[in-house]
């Protein structure tokens, strides 16, 4: 809970702040105020979600019995939901500063952190939750035999 509630007033003050006057119309050279507490409170929300998948792997609420054979999934998938929306976040505070080779050396940093974190999302379904999700239905059908 104290995750989330981090984690939405980061991103309200970032996009709040963001388009107060006095954010957008300062500036140091090619850079916006504006966009460096837009790059500063959305990276924020984004540590602090992962943060709090990272706990929820750990220690899953006890009401949520279901997630412990999933609890594997948890930071990979949490990590490849950060690494897609910080594509769009870093380009607050770099999108001034990337050339067109820039741009495209950057682009190709995410496709490859995308692809990696894909394989370890499968890698940790095959080697960690299949394993206890196999268990979980041979337990159901030795108790129901």
């Amino acid at each position: 809970m104290e995750y989330g509630v981090a984690l939405v007033l980061a991103f309200l003050l970032a996009m709040v702040l963001g388009q107060v006057p006095l954010f957008r119309e300062t500036s140091v050279g090619k850079l916006r105020a504006s966009d460096l507490v837009q790059f500063v409170g959305y990276s924020g929300s984004l540590v602090i979600g992962w943060l709090g998948a990272r706990e929820l792997a750990r220690n899953p609420p006890a009401e949520w019995r279901w997630l412990v054979p999933f609890q594997g999934l948890v930071v990979p998938l949490a990590t490849l939901l950060v690494i897609t929306i910080a594509y769009g976040v870093l380009l607050f505070a770099l999108q001034p500063f990337l050339g067109k080779l820039g741009m495209v050396t950057y682009n190709w940093v995410f496709i490859a952190a995308i692809v990696v974190d894909s394989i370890w999302l499968i890698l940790s379904w095959v080697w960690k939750c299949v394993p206890l999700v196999a268990a979980m239905e041979s337990r159901k059908i030795q108790r129901g035999g």
